[in-house]
């Protein structure tokens, strides 16, 4: 029942963003949202156990969370430091992310061709001039390669353990993924920002969100 009302009160809150966008309310609604998710996966962690992985990925939820904010105020006042503080913060949740699923399953190292294979898109995406992200182009690199890694990671989880649990897991890595990867043609796209990138952002970003979060009372 708590999981139920937490997933609800989450749903409504990421609803609110949408409608909220480009409003003074904007970062504040993106602040409740995360908190909301934050706090259903504390109640998720809770139910598993408390194994120490599910808890590293805790912690990668409320980082998510900061950066969410901090790339809600760069949308509503064009600051880069903003973006920049944002992609590193959601950097280092995927780290969590990713670090919380050894604990669970250490992934062949064939699994790292998913990952080296999303970097080498984005290095044609670059050269051919279909996203420019100028000195940011090393770390949007390592961080394409980060949330990838976090993709293969799920995927072979999923084949590992085909249950409900990792389904979850796969699928919300994949809306998470899929949320990044718009996320660079929103930013550094040649079209910028139109309205359909960024709601396509948002919906896959706290859906897969959502869905990482309830994975984790059955996965660890």
């Amino acid at each position: 029942m708590e999981l139920a009302v937490s997933a609800g009160v989450y749903l409504v809150l990421a609803v609110s963003v949408l409608a909220l966008r480009g409003r003074r309310a904007y970062p504040a609604a993106k602040a409740a949202a995360g908190a909301a998710f934050t706090v259903l996966a504390v109640l998720c962690a809770l139910q598993s156990g408390g194994a120490a992985g599910v808890w590293i990925f805790t912690v990668g939820f409320a980082l998510c969370a900061a950066g969410d904010v901090a790339l809600g105020i760069y949308n509503l006042y064009g600051r880069p430091a903003w973006m920049a503080g944002g992609m590193g913060v959601f950097f280092c949740g995927h780290l969590c992310f990713v670090g919380g699923l050894r604990h669970l399953h250490a992934a062949a190292p064939a699994w790292l061709l998913l990952p080296a294979a999303a970097a080498a898109l984005l290095l044609v995406l670059l050269r051919r001039g279909v996203v420019r992200m100028g000195r940011l182009a090393p770390f949007g690199g390592v961080y394409c390669f980060a949330v990838s890694t976090l993709l293969a990671q799920s995927l072979s989880v999923l084949i590992s353990r085909p249950d409900p649990a990792a389904a979850l897991l796969c699928t919300g890595a994949a809306l998470f993924w899929t949320s990044d990867f718009v996320l660079l043609f929103l930013y550094f796209g040649r079209r910028g920002r139109t309205p359909a990138l960024h709601i396509a952002n948002l919906v896959t970003y706290y859906g897969g969100i959502l869905l990482l979060a309830l994975s984790l009372r059955r996965l660890f």
